[in-house]
């Protein structure tokens, strides 16, 4: 199995013809390197690869793969759903 890494801040593009925002690159803990939305799905779909998480309100959250609720977009970036915000990729810092 891979290793487990914290993202701690995101940077967003907005889908051609709409308003809401995807995650397009990840900073992670301990790292100034931008890593792509590319990366992340490519880890978390490979059964060996690397898995990701968020902290926020004191709780931590899993990085899923799903689709996107607002346009359908497959390669969506997102947490697992828990009972706070506050540890969902779009509440992270911004770079």
């Amino acid at each position: 199995m891979g290793n487990t890494y914290e993202i701690t801040a995101v940077r967003t593009e907005r889908p051609p013809g709409h308003h809401h925002e995807h995650i397009a690159f990840v900073r992670l803990a301990g790292s100034d390197h931008a890593f792509p939305r590319s990366t992340i799905i490519r880890d978390l779909r490979s059964y060996g690869g690397d898995r990701y998480i968020t902290y926020g309100g004191g709780l931590r959250a899993d990085v899923i793969v799903a689709g996107c609720p607002h346009c359908g977009f497959g390669d969506y970036i997102t947490t697992a759903p828990d009972r706070t915000t506050a540890n969902n990729l779009l509440s992270l810092p911004r770079f």
